[in-house]
């Protein structure tokens, strides 16, 4: 009666040579244990076998194989035995450099169930994996390829999912197991890289907003509105070779295109081409109203300054001045007045702040009968003479004598200018139209 896993002859009681059965035995043994055979893929056995020479039998076998296919064949004293296999059996195929196993039915791939590894508690390589890290591998380096074997799409991506905003989804770069870097979406679902300097106090160098892709850099916080924001006290930008430029660029010539300053995020100053294509400079006191410095044109390169004030003013009938007083000169119109410095109600500019100006006059003077002995015109502030000169004469011609003048001095905020003449012994007029009183703020 045969053994029951190999299927090997056993002696009987009181067997006549015993060596014959003993030697049977040992060649099955001889033939499965540590079992390689040569191939798998022949349907009929080879022409010139070796001593002890083993094959599985491929399917539809003919010859002295026939009828056995999936056996184990072997040549053994010139003739071929047979062997069943069993579940479980293994089988090194030689020529295939492949170990196979027999699961009852068919000889399949023994290592199928590792290169398919599933739900696996712990992996460690070359370390210990534990319940935190449950993959530990050390390694000069991993590989991670696309899959050119089944072959993929070609693509590569590595996958970190997190249960929720608030957690963690990221990659901790460490030095002696002490955290230095940070990369992912940490606490929230935008992307950050922080670092450490100790693992224990970290500070953000990027963060990149979710729903806008806007970047804040030195530990600013990027938000919807600004597409980069950076913190820090000082900033570098060198030269990659010759020049360094900044561009700014807009849609249309009605859009803004400027550098805003800021105290405590309420704007105090803008700066670049605001609303037109004008390089202007405008300034703020709360952040809402503003006003506009200076202006560069786009045209022409002229400098200018809108809210500096400065006027041309005329009067448009004869002054009568009485003989040996001091009468103010009747401006009355303008031809120019930015900021409405100038009062034609009054006759006089008034400084809207302090700085310094320059102020002048041209005086015709007109004959009523007898002309005055002398005449001097000069200009007054706050109802006193400004002191900076006179434009004076003897007995004037009619309508020839002129009287200019022309000053620059410092004025004080709201400060009132006028001009003022005095005729010696006899009146007489300045004449309309050709009269002018002018001014300006100089920077």
């Amino acid at each position: 009666m045969p053994t029951p896993n190999l299927g090997l002859p056993q002696l009987a009681a009181d067997q006549a040579q015993k060596h014959v059965t003993v030697n049977e035995a040992l060649l099955g043994l001889d033939a499965l244990v540590q079992l390689a055979v040569l191939d798998r893929d022949l349907a009929a056995p080879p022409g010139s076998p070796a001593q002890g020479a083993r094959y599985l039998v491929a399917a539809s076998p003919t010859g002295a194989w026939a009828g056995h296919a999936d056996h184990i064949a072997a040549w053994l004293d010139g003739a071929w035995r047979f062997f069943i296999p069993g579940a479980g059996w293994l089988a090194w195929v030689t020529d295939e450099a492949a170990l196979l196993a027999w699961n009852g039915s068919a000889w399949v791939d023994a290592l199928a169930a590792v290169s398919a590894i599933q739900n696996l508690p712990l992996l460690g390589i070359l370390t210990t994996a534990d319940a935190t890290n449950r993959l530990a591998v050390k390694s000069d380096g991993v590989l991670l390829s696309h899959d050119d074997v089944t072959p993929g799409s070609g693509d590569m991506r590595v996958t970190l999912n997190k249960s929720a905003a608030a957690k963690d989804a990221g990659f901790t770069f460490q030095d002696a197991f002490s955290t230095r870097a940070l990369v992912g979406l940490l606490g929230d679902n935008d992307f950050v890289i922080k670092v450490s300097p100790d693992g224990s106090v970290f500070y953000t160098a990027i963060s990149i907003d979710k729903d806008t892709g806007h970047v804040g850099l030195g530990g600013a916080t990027a938000d919807a509105n600004n597409a980069l924001i950076v913190k820090g006290t000082a900033f570098l930008f060198d030269r990659e070779t010759d020049d360094v430029r900044f561009t700014f660029n807009k849609a249309a010539a009605g859009d803004d295109v400027a550098l805003t300053f800021q105290t405590n995020y309420s704007a105090r100053a803008l700066v670049g081409l605001l609303g037109d294509d004008h390089f202007t400079f405008k300034v703020s006191p709360d952040g809402s109203t503003y006003f506009t410095g200076f202006v560069l044109d786009k045209d022409s390169g002229q400098f200018k300054m809108p809210l500096a004030p400065k006027f041309s003013a005329y009067t448009n009938f004869d002054n009568y001045i009485a003989a040996n007083a001091w009468t103010k000169v009747q401006f009355n119109n303008a031809d120019s007045n930015d900021q409405s410095a100038f009062n034609g109600s009054n006759n006089n500019f008034t400084a809207p702040f302090a700085g310094n100006y320059v102020l002048g006059f041209s005086l015709r003077f007109k004959a009523n009968a007898t002309v005055p002995t002398k005449v001097i015109a000069t200009l007054y502030k706050n109802g006193a003479e400004l002191g900076r000169g006179r434009a004076v004469s003897g007995a004037p011609v009619d309508d020839v004598t002129t009287y200019n003048l022309t000053v620059l001095t410092p004025l004080a905020a709201n400060d009132v200018i006028d001009v003022r003449v005095n005729f010696a012994t006899n009146d007489g007029y300045i004449e309309s139209d050709q009269s002018h009183f002018w001014g300006h703020y100089v920077p």
